[in-house]
């Protein structure tokens, strides 16, 4: 009787880099039925899957280096601008 592979392929015994979300019981059935899911696609079922979420993982990935860009130039703005106002536009002290 061979074993039940399901419950066994993320059990963290002995490797300590496996994720730790897998040994939660909700992801861990999410994650089998999402791999049933796309194995059960044909070859190009699949291909077009790995194509749709690649893309779509670059978008992402792209717009949260556009937020970062946009904070870090919001910053150095802010800052010019108190610098700015610091030394051009305050009165001086009469000393």
């Amino acid at each position: 009787m061979e074993p039940n592979r399901d419950d066994d392929q993320f059990t963290p015994v002995g490797n300590p880099f496996q994720p730790p979300f897998y040994n939660t019981y909700p992801m861990k059935k999410r994650f089998n039925q999402i791999s049933a899911w796309f194995n059960s696609l044909p070859t190009v079922g699949k291909v077009i899957v790995v194509i749709v979420g690649g893309s779509l993982s670059l978008s992402l990935l792209k717009t949260v280096f556009q937020l970062i860009t946009s904070l870090i130039s919001l910053a150095l703005l802010g800052i010019i601008l108190y610098v700015v106002y610091k030394f051009f536009i305050t009165p001086k002290s009469p000393q």
